[in-house]
């Protein structure tokens, strides 16, 4: 049976390539502090710390008190899609190997939020040491207290919301001139974009291929006015992490800055995709609670895309045209929901793999 360590299940696996020859807290990679900061526009501002790159600032975590230069690694590890994450073996720290889609981009997004949100006095994990090793970035985080408490009743999902809620509140407040884009950093060679070319963009050309772009291009001009804010990028459940007194939030590598709404339909899509695909039965109430949080069927008709396009070859092709179509114009949020539901249920009788 796999083992619960920090609410993540973790299974016994062949040990990771690279890293059982990985320097211990040895860091690699280019730039200092001082290369980054004149051309990064977070680094005026006054209310934020220098966001120089991860590796501009190893040196600095490598002088935490608490780093050990002899960490071992166990062989346990957790494999998904786009990292490898490993416990060191007294279970203080973990090992995460960035892989897949734009890995370098995801590793140093992820270290400048956790900088900002430990700034913003929101509870994440530490940031020890990062570094590439076989053209493999990592990163070593600091484990965080806190159990995963999964939304599979009314009370649950209630308590699930209210945490992405606060959360969200807090990323929202220190939001201000902020134009859309992947990471939280603004780097000055950056192409400014508004919030429907900053969604668009995270989906593959082959999308442009299918009938249903052009009205989903279209229909998505209902964020262009909505402000843009800092989005954590991934928000679920499995990444609030409980304790009686506190809420950890982890997995911060999809950040990003765009419209409110993303995030909205992250809490949405995860908390139906999850029901379906654990074999549980959606009750209305559930429909009505996720409602609440009124993200556009457009959007939530963009984030069901997202997910077949980062699936296999020929999922896309799976999404019924007439059901996203129907998804896309909904207004009421309740069944916006509900279509949502529906169109999940399809994707997953037809293979589609969570």
């Amino acid at each position: 049976m796999p083992k619960v360590l920090g609410g993540v299940q973790v299974m016994k696996t062949a040990r990771c390539e690279g890293a059982d020859n990985l320097p211990k807290m040895r860091v690699e990679g280019p730039g200092s502090p001082s290369q980054h900061k004149a051309s990064n526009p977070l680094s005026q501002r006054a209310d934020v710390p220098d966001p120089a790159p991860a590796s501009a600032r190893c040196s600095s975590w490598r002088r935490e008190p608490d780093s050990d230069p002899r960490l071992e690694w166990s062989s346990e590890s957790v494999v998904k899609p786009f990292s490898v994450t490993r416990w060191s073996v007294d279970r203080h720290s973990i090992l995460k190997t960035y892989r897949g889609i734009e890995p370098y981009r995801r590793q140093l997004a992820e270290a400048e939020a956790l900088q900002l949100a430990t700034h913003w006095g929101i509870a994440v994990p530490k940031v020890r040491a990062t570094g590439i090793r076989a053209d493999e970035p990592w990163t070593i985080l600091s484990v965080v207290p806190g159990s995963v408490h999964p939304v599979r009743t009314g009370q649950a999902l209630r308590r699930y919301l209210r945490h992405a809620r606060n959360l969200t509140a807090r990323l929202e407040a220190h939001a201000v001139g902020l134009t859309p884009g992947i990471g939280w950093s603004q780097p000055g060679s950056e192409i400014p974009s508004g919030n429907r070319q900053f969604m668009l963009g995270q989906l593959t050309d082959r999308c442009r291929t299918y009938s249903w772009w052009s009205a989903i291009h279209e229909r998505l001009s209902i964020v262009e006015a909505d402000p843009t804010v800092y989005l954590h990028g991934d928000l679920k459940a499995e990444h609030f992490l409980v304790t009686d007194n506190e809420v950890h939030v982890v997995d911060w590598e999809a950040c990003s800055r765009g419209p409110a709404v993303c995030d909205s339909a992250d809490v949405v899509f995860h908390v139906l995709r999850d029901l379906l695909y654990d074999g549980h039965v959606v009750q209305p109430m559930t429909l009505t609670l996720l409602s609440r949080l009124s993200t556009p069927g457009a959007v939530l008709a963009w984030r069901l895309i997202r997910w077949a396009d980062r699936r296999r070859t020929g999922d896309l092709a799976l999404i019924p045209s007439r059901h996203l179509d129907e998804l896309s114009l909904e207004a009421n949020p309740v069944t916006a929901c509900q279509r949502l539901m529906q169109l999940i249920a399809i994707l997953r009788a037809r293979g589609v793999p969570r």
